[in-house]
């Protein structure tokens, strides 16, 4: 099974994202962060002030994907969160979601304000072996410029590693966390058992060209201890300001 998580900015970067789907319409799961849905929301006035962004996301992605079922997590109203692509002929068996961060419980005096609800979107699907596998999606609470500990984000790894407990089985989690590896967030994951390909692959980056600024990790995926890798890379397609990562795995 062959998988891509990408932060599509909003759809910013518009033409270079659309060749690069179409590309990749093999890939059986698509992971995205940032997606606007302008068939949710018909009035997308309130969506974005930012002329640059796609408010039609999901339906832009749709149209490029036509052989992917698409679901859709809102996590700001119902017009901006969450979406998972996948291939038609890959049995769901089971999709939810769940709130990782809510800034009416907010922990940290330092970042009240400054962010949105995040929700963790997963699915679990069949594999061609019989095999059921659990894909996580998040798109994890931003703090400002930091991608250091809070104690959102601790409490948000708690919370992660809950819905994980409660799925069981083989599981791949990704999506942008807006952190660094080097953070406790992080490392909760791992000592729970899951496998950091960032990390153990010696990524240096997971940010394109776009992204100017000094700290250049946010995006991971990991895996539990039964899924075989059989490839994993971060892309150099400049698409984003995120940089797209690939995982080809069995069970």
């Amino acid at each position: 099974m062959k998988l891509i998580t990408l932060n599509v900015w909003g759809g910013r970067v518009s033409k270079p994202l659309a060749l690069f789907i179409a590309a990749k319409k093999d890939i059986d799961i698509f992971c995205f962060q940032e997606v606007f849905s302008k068939a949710a929301h018909k009035d997308t006035s309130e969506a974005t002030d930012d002329p640059g962004y796609d408010v039609d996301t999901l339906g832009t992605l749709s149209d490029l994907l036509p052989d992917h079922v698409a679901y859709f997590c809102p996590i700001t109203g119902d017009y901006y969160g969450l979406a998972m692509f996948v291939k038609r002929g890959i049995r769901i068996v089971d999709s939810g979601e769940a709130t990782v961060y809510d800034p009416h419980e907010n922990l940290d005096s330092r970042s009240i304000g400054l962010d949105h609800a995040r929700k963790l979107q997963w699915l679990k699907a069949r594999c061609s072996n019989g095999e059921q596998i659990s894909i996580l999606n998040i798109h994890g609470h931003w703090a400002g410029k930091s991608k250091s500990d809070t104690a959102d984000r601790l409490e948000q790894s708690k919370k992660i590693l809950a819905v994980s407990k409660s799925l069981g089985g083989e599981q791949v989690l990704c999506g942008d966390f807006n952190l660094r590896p080097d953070t406790e967030s992080i490392r909760m994951i791992e000592r729970a058992g899951m496998k950091n390909l960032i990390t153990r692959y010696n990524i240096a980056s997971t940010r394109s060209s776009l992204y100017t600024r000094e700290e250049k990790f946010a995006d991971f995926i990991f895996v539990s201890s039964g899924v075989e890798v059989r490839d994993f890379r971060v892309l150099p397609d400049v698409v984003s300001d995120h940089s797209p990562l690939y995982l080809k795995f069995d069970m």
